[in-house]
């Protein structure tokens, strides 16, 4: 698999507390990986610096070996980003929040009914798209800000908590349909604290600790962990060995 995205000594500190310490992440095309760490280690930071919400002190971010550090546009058009906070209007439906967001990319007409049809079935949302957004269910909210993230058809999702709220079923639908947008070719980037998930759906898991991040897999944390029964007891084993 090719790189797609590629964090180079990486520094970003708020004041005089440095969050990311020379901080190294190759990404591939197509990966499905997840982000985890304590709580305050600065995954949202890592993931705020990459859209360029947040400007980092020194390193590059390289998309297909292009510098993307100073180029917001080009990062807007390539990320689709989905946080734990619903960004759709409530007094809007369903299809209508699609086609909003989709003519701020200044999508053609032709486009747009195209993304926005593909994107409702997708997420399951087709029957219910005349919907007022703001009277829908919960699962249905967070599979509509899905949609939305997507409109633009990007190659790069980013999803921060995506599941925070929501009850046990209806967070394996959303971890269901994650897996579903993968398979489709997008390269997906989850931070969670809900390491079941992380377990069952990421190739790959990288671990954020001390300003710098460590990238496994599964199978490699059996291999160093087998007495181990979950991902759940390998994390607090990391954490007490001081794996990065």
């Amino acid at each position: 698999m090719s790189k797609i995205i590629e964090f180079v000594n990486i520094d970003k500190a708020f004041s005089t507390n440095k969050i990311l310490d020379n901080l190294n992440l190759s990404i591939n095309k197509g990966d499905l990986i997840g982000l985890i760490g304590k709580s305050g280690e600065g995954k949202t930071t890592l993931l705020r610096v990459l859209i360029g919400f947040f400007k980092i002190d020194a390193g590059q971010i390289l998309f297909n070996d292009q510098d993307i550090t100073k180029k917001t546009s080009l990062i807007r058009d390539v990320v689709g980003f989905c946080t734990q906070e619903n960004s759709f209007y409530p007094e809007l439906t369903i299809e209508e929040n699609l086609w909003y967001y989709g003519r701020l990319y200044k999508m053609s007409r032709r486009l747009l009914k195209k993304r926005s049809s593909h994107l409702l079935d997708l997420t399951g949302l087709e029957a219910h798209k005349k919907r007022l957004a703001g009277r829908i269910s919960g699962g249905m909210k967070r599979r509509l800000d899905f949609a939305i993230s997507l409109i633009h058809d990007p190659e790069i999702l980013i999803l921060d908590e995506p599941t925070t709220g929501l009850d046990p079923i209806i967070r394996k639908s959303i971890w269901d349909l994650i897996e579903k947008i993968n398979k489709e070719g997008k390269t997906i980037i989850v931070s969670s604290h809900l390491l079941d998930f992380i377990e069952e759906k990421c190739k790959k898991i990288a671990f954020l600790s001390k300003g710098k991040v460590h990238v496994t897999t599964m199978q490699g944390l059996k291999k160093k962990y087998p007495k181990e029964k979950s991902l759940n007891y390998m994390f607090v084993k990391m954490i007490k060995q001081g794996v990065v």
